[in-house]
């Protein structure tokens, strides 16, 4: 199985906003409901802590509607972002978690957006150099 190639700048302008606008949705969903969010995938607890990432995210979002030169830098903040997302799904993961299959669909699918972002972080930061 071959790895997929960093895209081109303006493959990566363009995924990266498309990201944004979904994660600004997922941002919307950890501010105003974080307990059914945590509940979905089995998790009973970590409601605050879901409320901080979506924080984090909507200023993700702000940081790539502005700063354009900046842009490389909010992605890969986005990418250890990312990494706090899976760390926080990781606990529903649990074999017990009745909610298991849920968890681990948002894993994976939390994995593919940080792989998508680690790619466009790549990209943006050669053209940088």
């Amino acid at each position: 199985m071959a790895l997929p190639s960093v895209p081109s700048r303006r493959e990566a302008e363009t995924i990266t906003n498309a990201l944004g606008w979904v994660t600004l949705g997922l941002a919307a969903v950890e501010l105003a409901a974080p307990g059914a969010l945590a509940r979905s995938v089995g998790l009973k607890q970590n409601h605050q802590f879901l409320k901080g990432l979506g924080v984090r995210e909507v200023g993700s979002r702000a940081g790539l509607f502005g700063w354009r030169r900046a842009r490389p830098l909010v992605i890969w903040a986005r990418v250890a972002g990312d990494a706090l997302d899976l760390a926080a799904l990781a606990p529903a993961l649990r074999r017990s978690n009745p909610r298991r299959g849920v968890a681990v669909a948002a894993f994976a699918a939390v994995a593919g957006v940080t792989l998508l972002d680690v790619l466009c972080a790549r990209a943006l930061s050669k053209d940088r150099r």
